[in-house]
């Protein structure tokens, strides 16, 4: 188990670096206007690619691995043969009209044309991210984490990366085409190289010549899976495709980059979690008592988020002035996103110890709640103050949110959801980015 684990999260983790490192590279060529009618529309497609598609990728998983362990072939057959005629089917009527219809899509979901171009080019990934999606969650059902981890997150990012490195210097004036363009070819090979790892098993069960179908539980179990997930995707990914639409491309690409800058906070925050959250299973299991581990942990997270969050914001202007282009624009966001991360992050222990005590009810209205502070909110204050106001209805999402975690956690042990020394951060840390904001944003 613990080399399935080595195994993701060691291609999880050279991946996000790369795609750091090729985000200051992207930077580097293209100027805010152009980061973001690229960035915008990868949101956009993204967002419906995921959303909409991907109603049986964690049942896949599961139901592969529960019937080969029970020798039921039949219906891993017939699982596999559902998740995968979804996928095309979804994945062809997402593509279809961005493909064909750009500059509809491009005038009434980005309210500017100028889109249409990069929602045309960027649609030839959609088949191939949800159907990746699918072959990976396929391997993951079957045991093939080490194969996960190279043809599924390390080397599309590679093949992206030479993309990038090849074709920005070598086409100056096609800089938001080439990076586009490298975003497909990612998810291109992506889908290729697990299409390669995986044939055999695939196509073994695809031939099964009993396939049993088991539709209503799969059903049953997707759609509350889905619903979490789908929810999540929306309210990561709306924010800045609402910046896009309502402000144009370049404030778009403001927003973007505030995010991208620190985006390692998000990478410590997600690693941290993992951790934790194999130890608080551990004690659970052990019929330990969590609750002080949940109040500490909490702490723990904050702090450290603090810390190297501080560090980037003090370097962080200092790099987007490096870039030009207008990005020098988003370091007053930077502490807002910081704040927004850090106010978030407070709660994630509480989440974890729900869903360990099989309460993903609660997380689904949780997200549920983010969602549509992100969307609602996103629209009113993104008109009210501009490209901040994204940044604004973050903070307000992650407020919400974590405030429905310490009530559910409450709820649930009758204990208070962080100790004192958590709160008084909390409390300073809001202060802090309230005075430095209005310092810079000057």
């Amino acid at each position: 188990m613990l080399r399935n684990v080595l195994y993701l999260f060691s291609g999880n983790l050279l991946s996000a670096l790369l795609n750091l490192l090729m985000g200051y590279l992207i930077l580097r060529y293209l100027s805010a206007e152009e980061y973001g009618r690229y960035g915008v529309v990868v949101d956009l497609l993204n967002m419906l690619a995921l959303v909409f598609g991907s109603l049986f990728v964690n049942a896949l998983q599961r139901y592969v691995a529960m019937y080969r362990a029970a020798k039921d072939y039949g219906k891993a057959s017939g699982i596999l043969t559902v998740a995968l005629t979804y996928a095309v089917v979804v994945s062809t009527m997402v593509f279809l009209p961005a493909f064909l219809f750009p500059e509809t899509v491009a005038r009434y979901l980005l309210r500017d044309p100028g889109y249409a171009p990069f929602v045309r080019l960027y649609s030839l990934a959609v088949p191939f991210i949800i159907l990746s999606a699918y072959l990976s969650s396929f391997m993951k059902g079957m045991g093939m984490f080490a194969r996960v981890g190279v043809f599924d997150l390390t080397l599309p990012t590679v093949v992206r990366a030479a993309v990038l490195v090849v074709g920005l210097p070598a086409f100056p004036g096609y800089g938001p085409q080439v990076t586009t363009l490298s975003s497909v070819s990612k998810f291109l090979s992506n889908f290729l190289l697990n299409s390669f790892a995986s044939f055999k098993a695939t196509f073994g069960l695809l031939r099964h010549p009993e396939k049993e179908y088991e539709l209503k539980e799969w059903l049953r179990y997707s759609v509350f899976v889905w619903g979490r997930y789908a929810l999540s995707i929306l309210s990561s990914n709306v924010k800045s495709v609402l910046v896009g639409s309502i402000k144009g491309a370049a404030q778009g690409g403001v927003f973007k980059v505030a995010f991208l800058v620190l985006s390692p906070v998000y990478m410590l925050e997600t690693s941290l979690v993992n951790v934790l959250f194999t130890r608080l299973s551990k004690a659970m299991g052990k019929g330990e008592d969590v609750g002080g581990d949940v109040r500490r942990y909490s702490f723990y997270i904050v702090g450290a988020e603090i810390l190297f969050g501080v560090l980037l914001i003090a370097i962080g202007p200092y790099v987007l002035r490096f870039f030009g282009k207008g990005y020098d624009a988003a370091s007053p966001l930077l502490v807002l996103v910081l704040l927004a991360y850090v106010i978030n992050s407070s709660s994630s222990v509480h989440k974890v110890f729900l869903l360990s005590i099989g309460r993903s009810d609660l997380i689904l209205l949780i997200h549920g709640i983010n969602a549509a502070v992100s969307l609602f909110g996103g629209l009113l204050l993104i008109r009210w103050f501009g490209t901040v106001g994204g940044v604004y209805a973050f903070v307000l999402e992650g407020t919400a949110g974590t405030l429905v975690a310490f009530l559910f956690y409450r709820l649930q042990t009758g204990r208070p959801p962080i100790d004192k020394k958590t709160a008084a951060t909390l409390v300073l840390s809001v202060a802090a980015a309230v005075v430095y904001y209005t310092l810079t944003a000057g």
